[in-house]
């Protein structure tokens, strides 16, 4: 199974300009979180998708830093697979799951990468709540606006 959210040429057009990947990343994320917060599971997921797509191009470039990239990867990673599991599709949140946590373990060889690896690792799973634990340092979300285009 391979899971892509955004189509060829939406990709190339956000590989291609790293500062339009990240504001198409700060607007995914936040409209799809939004929409699951009001329990729009099913309309959530391509927007979370789209994001988890984005910040996985951004942590290959380590953009703005291997740091907020990794943090970014996962808050993505576990939007989508809350929002997969609200769904009920079980099969999904853990195939997210696993292929979040290989990417973010092939840095844990790395001395520079490793603690910012196993924290962000580490929010991929449940705290026991059925929520998932921020990676970010103090908990606070890597959110904003900014950007308006709708390019899924």
């Amino acid at each position: 199974m391979n899971l892509r959210y955004l189509c060829a040429n939406h990709r190339q057009w956000l590989v291609d300009n790293k500062d339009r990947a990240e504001m198409a990343w700060l607007d995914w994320i936040e409209r799809g979180k939004l929409l699951a917060e009001e329990g729009n599971h099913s309309e959530a997921i391509p927007y979370l998708g789209c994001a988890f797509d984005v910040a996985g191009m951004l942590l290959t470039r380590q953009w703005p830093s291997y740091t907020e990239s990794a943090q970014r990867f996962s808050e993505s990673a576990a939007g989508l697979m809350q929002s997969y599991r609200e769904q009920g599709d079980e099969k999904l949140h853990h195939y997210i799951l696993a292929g979040a946590s290989s990417v973010l373990a092939r840095q844990l060889g790395d001395r520079d990468k490793q603690r910012v690896a196993a924290d962000c690792i580490s929010a991929l799973y449940p705290n026991g709540t059925g929520e998932h634990v921020s990676a970010v340092a103090g908990g606070k979300r890597l959110t904003g606006g900014g950007a308006s285009q709708r390019l899924h």
